[in-house]
């Protein structure tokens, strides 16, 4: 189940053309916490609003401060079936993800789109 679960968001991930809103309501979603609740995934997230909740930047740093953990609740089981080292996947995907698995706390990533922009006029 959860190795499934992992290629649904791989898929939502690689689905993405660029990083942009596709959601018609993301700046009111980004006003009432969105972005930062734990009840949406960052596949969900990131499909629907990826431009206002941040994900479009060119550089996400990871500290290991103690913010530093994993989103996804099986990310040990991903990293034991190659996820942390696979080339399928970015840095910053990784790091989104499974950044305590992977060991990327301690790391910058940077991860590029020059096709970020939001589609909702505020």
């Amino acid at each position: 189940m959860a190795f499934s679960t992992f290629f649904t968001i791989a898929a939502l991930i690689v689905l993405a053309e660029s990083c942009s809103d596709s959601g018609s309501n993301c700046a009111n979603w980004v006003k009432n916490g969105f972005c930062k609740s734990a009840y949406y995934t960052y596949a969900q997230k990131y499909s629907y609003c990826a431009s206002s909740c941040g994900y479009c930047s060119s550089t996400t740093t990871s500290s290991s401060s103690s913010s530093c953990s994993n989103s996804a609740s099986a990310c040990s089981s991903w990293a034991a079936n190659g996820f942390c080292t696979s080339t399928f996947y970015t840095t910053a995907q990784k790091a989104a993800y499974c950044a305590s698995s992977c060991g990327l706390c301690s790391s910058t990533t940077t991860a590029s789109s020059s096709t970020c922009s939001d589609s909702v006029t505020t």
